[in-house]
């Protein structure tokens, strides 16, 4: 009588622990969140975080071996929304004012809805340089797929000028948002949008790229 050798299904499988290991990722962000907005981003410990997570602070450092890592992931999280975002914004007439303005509301909605995680960010962009890497990425994703506004200039220098001033449109934008909707800025929301939505509708219109003076000629030495 031959012998039963051990069935493979007695192992985990590698999707299994690739399951398990993503849900635990998951968990410690979910658990990190309210914390750094509730003692701020500084105050808050590796130790700490593994504390909330309900795991060790060894088995922490498997998945994240600092803060930065641990925003940086979650900025992975949510940039696939922002540049969605982005890329509906580019799909709207330039010239329709109400539409780009409903596109404003749903983007202020965003800020609203993800209060804490944007909270978060803004923390640490201010102290981790991979976190801002990782958001100016995340922006620079969102320009490219902005593919109907860019291929109204010419490749080269007038395509990088209309890319450039989409992204800092953005920065200026999601600052506004978070200044207003997350630390209470003493501005009337409406008015707030009306102002924004002629920001996007000079970017988008070509006024802001038209307004920038020529490139100076290159000098060889």
């Amino acid at each position: 009588m031959s012998t039963t050798s051990t069935t493979s299904s007695e192992q985990p499988s590698a999707l299994q622990v690739g399951g398990k290991k993503r849900a635990t990722r998951g968990r410690i962000i979910d658990c990190a969140i309210p914390l750094f907005s509730e003692f701020g981003y500084d105050k808050i410990t590796m130790e700490s975080l593994a504390k909330a997570a309900g795991i060790s602070r060894a088995n922490i450092y498997l998945h994240f071996k600092t803060k930065a890592e641990l925003v940086a992931a979650m900025l992975a999280q949510l940039s696939p929304e922002v540049v969605d975002s982005y890329r509906r914004l580019d799909a709207i007439d330039p010239n329709d004012i109400g539409e780009l303005r409903k596109w404003v509301e749903n983007a202020s909605q965003l800020w609203i809805d993800r209060q804490r995680q944007l909270e978060t960010l803004e923390h640490a962009l201010a102290v981790e340089p991979l976190v801002s890497a990782r958001w100016y990425q995340t922006l620079s994703e969102s320009a490219d797929a902005m593919s109907a506004f860019l291929a109204r200039y010419d490749e080269g220098h007038p395509r990088q000028r209309a890319r450039l001033a989409a992204i800092s449109t953005m920065l200026s934008f999601e600052r506004t948002l978070y200044f207003v909707l997350v630390r209470d800025a003493p501005a009337d929301l409406p008015v707030v949008i009306d102002v924004l939505t002629a920001q996007w509708h000079a970017v988008l219109g070509g006024d802001v790229v038209a307004a920038m003076p020529a490139p100076a000629p290159s000098q060889d030495l």
